[in-house]
Protein backbone atom coordinates (compact mmCIF):
# COMPACT_ATOMS: atom_id res chain seq x y z
CA UNK A 1 0.00 0.00 0.00
CA UNK A 2 2.85 2.26 0.89
CA UNK A 3 4.64 2.67 -3.04
CA UNK A 4 1.30 3.70 -3.97
CA UNK A 5 1.05 6.84 -1.78
CA UNK A 6 4.47 7.62 -3.31
CA UNK A 7 3.32 7.77 -6.72
CA UNK A 8 0.08 9.70 -5.81
CA UNK A 9 2.70 13.09 -4.32
CA UNK A 10 4.87 12.65 -7.34
CA UNK A 11 1.89 13.29 -10.05
CA UNK A 12 1.30 16.17 -7.19
CA UNK A 13 4.51 17.46 -7.78
CA UNK A 14 4.71 17.05 -11.53
CA UNK A 15 1.68 19.78 -11.41
CA UNK A 16 2.81 21.99 -9.01
CA UNK A 17 5.77 22.42 -11.26
CA UNK A 18 3.78 22.95 -14.40
CA UNK A 19 2.31 25.31 -13.26
CA UNK A 20 5.43 27.46 -12.06
CA UNK A 21 7.08 27.11 -15.69
CA UNK A 22 3.96 28.86 -17.31
CA UNK A 23 4.44 32.39 -15.50
CA UNK A 24 6.55 34.60 -17.48
CA UNK A 25 8.37 37.26 -16.07
CA UNK A 26 8.04 40.97 -16.51
CA UNK A 27 11.83 41.07 -19.01
CA UNK A 28 10.12 37.80 -21.03
CA UNK A 29 7.01 39.69 -21.41
CA UNK A 30 8.60 42.44 -22.92
CA UNK A 31 10.90 40.71 -24.89
CA UNK A 32 7.58 38.82 -26.78
CA UNK A 33 9.06 35.86 -27.53
CA UNK A 34 12.87 37.10 -28.63
CA UNK A 35 14.94 34.59 -27.04
CA UNK A 36 18.73 36.39 -28.05
CA UNK A 37 17.05 39.70 -26.75
CA UNK A 38 16.22 38.38 -23.43
CA UNK A 39 19.30 36.45 -23.14
CA UNK A 40 21.43 39.45 -23.64
CA UNK A 41 19.10 41.62 -21.38
CA UNK A 42 18.66 38.72 -18.64
CA UNK A 43 22.83 39.15 -18.02
CA UNK A 44 23.24 42.85 -18.61
CA UNK A 45 20.28 44.43 -16.99
CA UNK A 46 20.71 46.50 -13.81
CA UNK A 47 19.15 44.32 -10.63
CA UNK A 48 20.79 47.17 -8.21
CA UNK A 49 21.92 50.43 -9.54
CA UNK A 50 22.77 51.99 -6.77
CA UNK A 51 25.33 49.55 -5.96
CA UNK A 52 26.21 49.64 -9.09
CA UNK A 53 26.71 53.26 -9.52
CA UNK A 54 28.84 53.81 -6.32
CA UNK A 55 31.49 51.73 -7.87
CA UNK A 56 32.16 54.27 -10.59
CA UNK A 57 30.20 56.08 -13.30
CA UNK A 58 30.68 55.08 -17.32
CA UNK A 59 33.74 56.88 -17.92
CA UNK A 60 35.67 55.17 -14.68
CA UNK A 61 34.44 51.99 -15.66
CA UNK A 62 36.24 52.62 -18.86
CA UNK A 63 39.39 54.18 -17.34
CA UNK A 64 39.83 51.08 -15.04
CA UNK A 65 39.25 48.53 -17.64
CA UNK A 66 41.91 50.29 -20.00
CA UNK A 67 44.70 50.12 -17.37
CA UNK A 68 43.66 45.99 -16.64
CA UNK A 69 44.24 46.19 -20.57
CA UNK A 70 47.69 47.71 -20.76
CA UNK A 71 48.33 45.31 -17.48
CA UNK A 72 47.26 42.25 -19.79
CA UNK A 73 44.71 41.27 -16.76
CA UNK A 74 41.84 40.65 -19.85
CA UNK A 75 39.34 39.36 -17.60
CA UNK A 76 39.14 42.34 -14.90
CA UNK A 77 39.21 44.40 -18.51
CA UNK A 78 36.14 42.77 -19.91
CA UNK A 79 34.33 43.01 -16.31
CA UNK A 80 34.92 46.60 -16.61
CA UNK A 81 33.76 47.04 -20.07
CA UNK A 82 30.50 44.61 -19.59
CA UNK A 83 29.51 46.73 -16.21
CA UNK A 84 30.25 50.63 -18.05
CA UNK A 85 27.81 48.32 -21.04
CA UNK A 86 25.55 47.86 -18.36
CA UNK A 87 25.54 51.48 -17.03
CA UNK A 88 24.96 52.91 -21.11
CA UNK A 89 21.86 50.54 -21.28
CA UNK A 90 20.44 52.20 -18.25
CA UNK A 91 21.00 55.46 -19.36
CA UNK A 92 19.99 54.80 -23.04
CA UNK A 93 22.99 55.43 -24.31
CA UNK A 94 23.08 53.39 -27.44
CA UNK A 95 26.10 54.31 -29.07
CA UNK A 96 28.05 53.28 -25.86
CA UNK A 97 26.17 50.61 -25.65
CA UNK A 98 27.09 48.86 -28.77
CA UNK A 99 31.06 50.46 -28.36
CA UNK A 100 31.26 49.17 -25.40
CA UNK A 101 30.18 45.68 -25.52
CA UNK A 102 31.98 45.29 -28.68
CA UNK A 103 35.01 46.18 -26.56
CA UNK A 104 33.89 43.75 -23.86
CA UNK A 105 34.28 40.84 -26.61
CA UNK A 106 36.95 41.31 -28.17
CA UNK A 107 39.30 41.97 -24.66
CA UNK A 108 38.07 38.47 -23.43
CA UNK A 109 37.76 36.24 -27.01
CA UNK A 110 37.49 33.23 -24.06
CA UNK A 111 34.52 34.20 -22.06
CA UNK A 112 31.91 31.93 -22.33
CA UNK A 113 28.58 34.27 -22.93
CA UNK A 114 30.75 36.36 -25.64
CA UNK A 115 27.62 36.05 -27.84
CA UNK A 116 25.60 38.12 -25.69
CA UNK A 117 28.31 40.68 -26.21
CA UNK A 118 28.39 40.44 -29.91
CA UNK A 119 24.98 40.51 -30.14
CA UNK A 120 24.61 43.75 -28.46
CA UNK A 121 27.21 45.37 -30.45
CA UNK A 122 24.83 45.25 -33.55
CA UNK A 123 22.98 48.49 -33.88
CA UNK A 124 19.33 46.74 -34.60
CA UNK A 125 19.88 44.79 -31.61
CA UNK A 126 21.07 47.68 -29.54
CA UNK A 127 17.74 49.25 -30.36
CA UNK A 128 15.34 46.82 -29.57
CA UNK A 129 17.59 46.41 -26.12
CA UNK A 130 16.97 49.63 -25.49
CA UNK A 131 13.49 49.87 -25.99
CA UNK A 132 12.80 46.67 -23.87
CA UNK A 133 15.38 48.22 -20.99
CA UNK A 134 13.63 51.33 -20.86
CA UNK A 135 10.12 49.96 -20.31
CA UNK A 136 11.55 47.02 -17.58
CA UNK A 137 13.05 50.38 -15.98
CA UNK A 138 10.31 52.23 -15.78
CA UNK A 139 8.09 49.51 -14.72
CA UNK A 140 10.57 48.41 -12.07
CA UNK A 141 11.99 51.90 -10.63
CA UNK A 142 12.31 52.17 -7.36
CA UNK A 143 11.24 55.88 -6.32
CA UNK A 144 14.07 57.83 -4.90
CA UNK A 145 13.62 58.49 -1.00
CA UNK A 146 12.52 62.44 -0.50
Amino acid sequence: MAPFGIFRRKKKEEEITEKKVKEKTLLEDLCKGDNELYEALSRTLLLNLEMTKKSGEIDARVQKAQEYEKNKDYIKARIEYHVAGELALFEAKGDQVQKLFKKAAEVDPTYPNKNIFEYLAKKENVEKALAVAQEYYSRTATPAPE
